[in-house]
């Protein structure tokens, strides 16, 4: 299960604040869309000092979340 194999290769820039999901049930991954409502989890907000390139998990086992930590090539 996961909403993709690979991570999310996404531009974030200085300043830019994003939430990402930490319920696995979001239809808008790797972004919180609320899904986790009644789930007792909530998102993983991040703030980003500097314009970079990010590999947010896609597969939703990483240890490391939001981030990949690359569980998607472990079997």
């Amino acid at each position: 299960m996961g909403w993709q194999v690979e991570p999310f290769v996404i531009e974030v820039r200085a300043g830019e604040t994003k939430a990402f999901c930490a319920c696995n049930k979001s239809r808008n991954g790797p972004f919180c869309d609320g899904s986790h409502k009644d789930t007792g989890k909530t998102p993983h907000i991040v703030t980003f000092d500097e314009d970079k390139t990010i590999y947010a998990c896609g597969c939703q086992r990483s240890e490391n979340r939001p981030f990949c930590d690359g569980s998607h090539a472990k079997p």
